[in-house]
């Protein structure tokens, strides 16, 4: 993390935020010259945990072959199991890959501007870091509160079953569970296993929280790169000297156009490294959230009680915030990299030369190939992508339901 601190507070700090939530998983950036049991001591108990938790997920979610479990466990349960799939996906996605996200951010944090902004830029950035900053916050406490209360919930509920109603009411753990041995047999073994359970879903959380945020604040970072760039252009003034060759003058620089164009470049390339880089794991979030999403719909459809109710509905929230915060980030970015070449056109090219104006043409037509990122470098993802989402998941509630209230 010692490279961090080259880079500005506003810069860093969403990013920090990221890199605390993936290091509680041991997946580290920036982290090449830490001794090996300082950088992996948590593996040795985070990932034999993470494993016997799948498989035993594996094991319960199977029964419903043999028709063991109810409808009502198993809308529950199978999105537990497949965010737990999501996880290890998204673990293989970012973690070979680390080398080259800290290479990213370093890139983007060295092209960081905070001097020489006008009023503009500096309204502009301040809006852009105030709006990733709130996202950021909403979706931390949103996915931390959801979290806490599906975790919390089964053990309160089993405390005032027995010592308030004083009823004869067997242990509730928060995941149903196909262990060798019964883990209700006594408070011990509860206590145990209910500590177990939370430790492996908040390292899942942790890291699938961690990841989104990566994504998000890098794509944020190159947006904002793009709106101040594309007040650059704007300022770039184009004059004929007394030997009409063409003189460019922004705060006496000449080399105004030929800095904007190198600029311009360079982001070109962080978006596209972040495309690169991400497109699988967006892939995974648009391909796992729909059919998640719309489990844990049926089980507000099957649920017994106000209880279980909350907690699918409040599910159902947490997995929509991201996707719709990743989805409107890069639309940003998309927004901002085709105003490149507005600004190009609100620049005043008709006072320059012919070879001014060429450079100009070339600046629009470039910026007119948007700089987003993708899902499998295919679909590009914006505000529409969140629309489909949305639309997808209600049909395949709509004929789960349908199918459900059939049988």
């Amino acid at each position: 993390m010692g490279e961090m601190e080259d880079f500005p507070y506003e810069f860093t700090k969403p990013l920090l935020l990221c890199f605390n939530l993936l290091k509680r998983c041991n997946i580290g950036f920036f982290d090449d010259n830490v001794p090996f049991l300082q950088k992996y001591w948590r593996s040795f108990f985070i990932v034999p945990c993470v494993i016997i938790h799948y498989i035993s997920t594996s094991i319960y979610v199977s029964r419903v072959f043999t028709s063991q479990i109810k409808i009502s466990e198993l809308a529950f349960m199978v999105p537990v199991f497949l965010i737990l799939t999501q996880g290890f996906l998204k673990a293989a996605v970012i973690i070979p890959k680390r080398s080259e996200i800290a290479t990213l951010i370093r890139h983007l944090g060295m092209m960081w501007k905070t001097d020489n902004l006008s009023d503009i830029q500096l309204k502009k950035k301040n809006q852009q870091l105030r709006r990733l900053n709130f996202g950021h916050a909403v979706f931390y406490w949103g996915s931390i509160i959801a979290t806490w209360q599906n975790l919390l919930t089964p053990f309160l509920l089993t405390l005032f079953r027995k010592f308030v109603l004083k009823q004869d009411t067997e242990f509730l753990l928060p995941f149903e569970y196909a262990y060798p041995f019964d883990p209700l047999k006594n408070w011990i073994r509860y206590i145990v296993v209910y500590v177990f359970q939370i430790l492996t879903m908040l390292s899942i959380v942790y890291h699938y929280i961690g990841t989104e945020f990566v994504i998000i604040t890098i794509c944020a970072h190159l947006s904002t790169e793009f709106a101040l760039l594309r007040e650059d252009l704007k300022e770039i003034i184009p004059r004929k000297n007394e030997d009409h060759v063409v003189t460019l003058i922004i705060n006496n620089d000449d080399n105004a156009i030929r800095n904007f164009i190198q600029n311009h470049q360079k982001l070109i390339e962080l978006t596209r490294s972040l495309n690169n880089i991400f497109s699988p794991m967006v892939f995974i979030d648009m391909f796992f959230v729909t059919v998640i999403m719309c489990f844990f719909g049926l089980g507000v459809t099957v649920a017994y009680g106000a209880v279980d109710i909350a907690n699918n509905f409040i599910a159902v929230l947490a997995l929509l915030l991201p996707i719709y915060i990743l989805c409107y980030n890069a639309e940003l970015l998309k927004v901002e990299s085709t105003g490149i070449a507005d600004s190009a056109y609100e620049n005043l090219w008709y006072n320059g030369g012919a070879h001014y104006q060429k450079i100009i043409q070339f600046i629009m037509a470039r910026s007119q190939r948007p700089c987003c990122l993708t899902s499998l470098n295919y679909v590009p993802i914006t505000l529409n992508t969140f629309t489909k989402v949305v639309s997808t998941t209600w049909s395949y509630f709509s004929l789960a339901r349908s199918l459900y209230s059939n049988s």
